[in-house]
C-alpha cells in the first residue's frame, strides 16, 4: 500500500510540477515592433521580435505581406535583449500588414505566430 501511495506521489509531482516547466521550456513571442495590433502613422524602416530566450539564427526566418503582397525585407539579424531585427527594403504604403516569423531556441523545437500591424494613411495638405 506505501508503495502505491509512493507511486502515485511521484506521478502526481511530475504532472503538477515537472510537465508545465517542460511544456513552458519553448521559445516564445515575448514582444514586437510594430506591436500586435498596432496602427502606425510613420511606416517603421525595421521589425523586431524579442522572444522568451535567444534565438537560433539559422532556425529563424521573417516574411512580411502587406496590401500589394510580399514585401522586400532582409534576413533577420541578432540584436540586444533575445531579439532579432530585420530592415524593411523600402518605405510601406498605407494598408494592412502582417509579420509571419519562426524561431527556435537551444531546445531546438521550431515554434511559428504572427504579427498584424497596419500603416494609416498620411495625411496630405490641404489644396
Amino acid at each position: 500500500m506505501r508503495r502505491i501511495f509512493g507511486l502515485w506521489l511521484a506521478f502526481v509531482f511530475v504532472v503538477i510540477v515537472v510537465l508545465p516547466v517542460a511544456l513552458s521550456a519553448h521559445l516564445r513571442l515575448t514582444k514586437s515592433s510594430p506591436t500586435e495590433g498596432a496602427t502606425v502613422s510613420t511606416p517603421p524602416k525595421q521589425l523586431q521580435l524579442w522572444f522568451s530566450e535567444e534565438p537560433l539564427l539559422p532556425l529563424s526566418s521573417v516574411t512580411l505581406t502587406g496590401p500589394n503582397g510580399s514585401v522586400n525585407i532582409d534576413k533577420p539579424r541578432a540584436s540586444v535583449e533575445r531579439s532579432v531585427t530585420v530592415a524593411i527594403g523600402s518605405a510601406l504604403p498605407a494598408g494592412s500588414y502582417r509579420i509571419a516569423w519562426k524561431a527556435a531556441g537551444d531546445d531546438g523545437h521550431v515554434v511559428a505566430g504572427t504579427v498584424d500591424f497596419a500603416v494609416k494613411e498620411s495625411a496630405r495638405p490641404p489644396m
